[in-house]
C-alpha cells in the first residue's frame, strides 16, 4: 500500500541520518586523535591527515544517504536516476580536484573537499527526486535537521570531553575513548528530548522494538 510505502521510507531515511550524522560528525570532531590512536608514532602523517579525515567525516554522511535514496529510488521503478545523479556528481568531483588539488595553497586537500561536493550534490538531487517520486511527504525537519542538531550537541560534547580528559589524564588514548562514550550518552539523550525518532520508526531496524522499549520511546 502507498501508505506503508512512505511510513517506511521516511522511517528508512530517519534512521540512516540517525546513525550517519553523528558517525560524521564525530569523525570530523575527533579526526586528529583518533588518527594518534591509530597512527602513535607518525606525528607528521596525524598533522598531514586530520584536516583531510575531517573533511571525509562530513563526506561519510552524505555517502550513507546516497546508498540509501539510490536503493530507494531503484525500489519505486526509477532505475535511471540514480546513474544521472552519480554522472552529474562524478563530472562536479572530477572539476574540483581539477581546480582545487592543482592550487598549491590547497593542493591534497582539494581531494577530499570533491568527494564532499560529489556526495552533496547526488544526495540532494537524490533527495529531489525521491520527494518527487515517493508516496507520501518527506519532512526535512524530522529527516534532516533534527538529527542534526542532536549530532552538533553530541559533536560539541565529545570535543569538550576529549580536551578535558586529556589534561586530566593526560593520554590521548584514553581521552579518545571517554570522549567517545560521553558523545554516545549525549546524543542519546539529545535524540529523546528533541523526540527525533518514534517506536514505528525503529521498527525498520533489527531488535528496533526492544531499543524503543529499552529507551523509552514511543
Amino acid at each position: 500500500r502507498r501508505e506503508d510505502c512512505a511510513r517506511l521510507t521516511r522511517s528508512a531515511l530517519l534512521v540512516t541520518t540517525m546513525f550517519a550524522m553523528p558517525a560524521g560528525i564525530g569523525l570530523s570532531v575527533l579526526s586528529q586523535p583518533i588518527l594518534h590512536l591509530l597512527y602513535p608514532g607518525k606525528p607528521n602523517l596525524v598533522t598531514i591527515g586530520a584536516p583531510l579525515l575531517a573533511i571525509l567525516g562530513i563526506a561519510s554522511i552524505f555517502v550513507c544517504i546516497v546508498l540509501l535514496t539510490n536503493a530507494l529510488l531503484q525500489a519505486y521503478g526509477k532505475l535511471y536516476v540514480p546513474i544521472v545523479t552519480m554522472v552529474i556528481g562524478g563530472i562536479i568531483k572530477i572539476a574540483v580536484n581539477w581546480f582545487l588539488v592543482g592550487t598549491p595553497s590547497i593542493n591534497i586537500t582539494g581531494a577530499p573537499i570533491g568527494t564532499l561536493c560529489c556526495y552533496g550534490v547526488i544526495a540532494l538531487l537524490n533527495y529531489i527526486a525521491l520527494a518527487k517520486y515517493a508516496p507520501g511527504r518527506i519532512s526535512i525537519a524530522k529527516t534532516f535537521v533534527k538529527p542534526l542538531i542532536a549530532s552538533v550537541i553530541m559533536g560539541a560534547a565529545c570535543y569538550g570531553v576529549y580536551t578535558l580528559a586529556l589534561k586530566v589524564v593526560n593520554s590521548s588514548r584514553i581521552s579518545v575513548l571517554i570522549a567517545i562514550i560521553a558523545g554516545v550518552a549525549v546524543y542519546l539523550v539529545a535524540v529523546i528530548a528533541l523526540r527525533v525518532v518514534t517506536k514505528e520508526d525503529l521498527a525498520v531496524i533489527p531488535k528496533g522494538e526492544k531499543i524503543a522499549k529499552l529507551l523509552h520511546i514511543r
